[in-house]
């Protein structure tokens, strides 16, 4: 499978118009790259967007704010995870069968994708899909698109990270390729580390950490429940017989080609599922993340703490810094979606008793691995109102809600009034999650970094 690398170029100020030359082509092969089916567990994939391009600003208006919130880059599997994917393994290793053929032939010189289990849960970087290259060209792009006009040279440039080690480690990588080539990196660059644990309060990037009452399950009916897989399973034991396998099996085999693609680039394990198992494991997951992190009674309270942040970042007259980049995890991504407003396309809730095709709630389009979130604060050069572009994963997306600036941005007065009135009608985040006081009440590291800098 190729997956074709971009690297864009882009001024912050551009001239805009509807009659730039068009593109045109009647071949398509999106709809069946796997990448889009790998349920937000496989390498970084553009998002699919509505049409709009990222590189062409709206004539008038400058980029004269920037804030980045991003997942790490693409990693190894969990430690629990990563039980369940060797079992499997082992299972079909070990078992005895009359001949090799099939789509499972290849187990007779299958080898296992992790040779280190110290490498569990960090970042991968030895295949195209590298966690750390993925990151440090998602650092380089930034600094094409924004830092001519928005990076002051040798001037000091704080990246916040949550405290996990994977996330660290891509936070450094997107650092190292933002200062690409530039001698000033050492004395520029600052990590800022937030560590990951309730004492923390609203000074954090996890805040799930900070609240005691969140439960994710609380809000989970009941899975949805697999019927494709049980015909999967039937269709590999005829034509590969011997390995009995179940649709238990199959599941975790989706979830093994994920991360054998993040270590090694391809697997064989990947080629021989159907993509129907393929379309079917994302719904199951995506329904799954849907109600225990993206639309969870508290989800919304959960990122509230981030965008009133942003929002006081992208409000602010004449600051010194213009770029700000945070790094943490997928659930946070979704948290911060959410209370932004990202997740209103989503409209209906996703039925449990089938799978729903037309959704907008995609974990591989949202936050595959090396998933980010950029708000770019625009300025009118006449008339000095401020808009907001929300670009996920390189695609633009119009907030639903808010679609009244030019080429359907949103005036950044508006976003503060929509956020501000959902935020007072719900109960503070201290109070809803239990906070103790003794905690810190406000999140504060953006402005006071220099207690967490190393």
């Amino acid at each position: 499978m190729f997956i074709p690398l971009f690297f864009l170029i882009n001024t912050v100020t551009s001239w805009f118009s509807p009659f730039y030359k068009k593109r045109y082509w009647q071949y398509s092969d999106d709809q069946n790259n796997l990448l889009k089916h790998c349920a937000g567990m496989g390498p970084y994939v553009q998002g699919s967007g509505f049409g709009f391009d990222y590189d062409e600003i709206p004539m008038n208006l400058v980029v004269d704010r920037v804030f980045v919130f991003s997942r790490h880059g693409e990693r190894y599997p969990t430690v629990d995870l990563e039980l369940s994917l060797r079992a499997v393994y082992d299972k079909l290793k070990e078992t005895k069968v009359d001949r090799y053929e099939g789509p499972m032939s290849f187990v007779e010189k299958w080898d296992y994708f992790i040779t280190n289990r110290s490498l569990i849960e960090m970042e991968t970087n030895t295949s195209q899909f590298s966690g750390l290259k993925d990151m440090h060209n998602f650092g380089q792009d930034i600094r094409q698109r924004y830092g001519e006009q928005l990076y002051k040279e040798r001037s000091v440039m704080p990246f916040f990270t949550s405290g996990s080690q994977r996330v660290i480690d891509s936070s450094e990588a997107f650092a190292r390729g933002f200062f690409d080539g530039d001698n000033n990196e050492e004395l520029a660059k600052k990590m800022v580390i937030i560590p990951e644990n309730k004492n923390q309060g609203y000074d954090t990037l996890t805040t799930g950490k900070s609240c005691d009452p969140y439960h994710k399950k609380n809000n989970y009916p009941h899975p949805y429940v697999p019927r494709f897989m049980k015909q999967e399973a039937m269709r590999l034991n005829k034509l590969s017989p011997g390995f009995n396998m179940t649709a238990a099996d199959v599941k975790i085999l989706a979830q093994y080609c994920a991360f054998e693609l993040n270590v090694k680039g391809h697997s064989d394990v990947c080629d021989a599922l159907s993509m129907d198992t393929f379309i079917e494991y994302e719904y199951l997951h995506d329904s799954e993340v849907y109600y225990t992190n993206a639309e969870h009674p508290y989800t919304f309270i959960l990122g509230s703490v981030y965008v009133n942040a942003t929002l006081q970042l992208l409000n602010e007259k004449n600051p010194e810094q213009k770029m700000y980049f945070s790094f943490t995890h997928d659930t946070d991504l979704l948290f911060y979606m959410n209370a932004l407003g990202i997740l209103d396309h989503q409209e209906r809730k996703l039925p449990i008793g089938r799978i729903e095709f037309s959704r907008f709630f995609k974990t591989s389009e949202l936050v595959p691995m090396g998933a980010r979130i950029v708000l770019e604060r625009l300025t009118h050069e006449k008339t000095q109102e401020k808009y907001v572009r929300v670009i996920i994963n390189d695609a633009v997306i119009p907030l639903k809600s808010c679609q009244d600036g030019p080429s359907f941005t949103c005036k950044l007065s508006t976003l503060n009034r929509l956020f501000y009135e959902k935020l007072s009608e719900q109960q503070t985040f201290g109070d809803k999650c239990n906070v103790d006081k003794k905690y810190p009440q406000y999140l504060k590291f953006y402005w006071d970094w220099k207690q967490y800098s190393r």
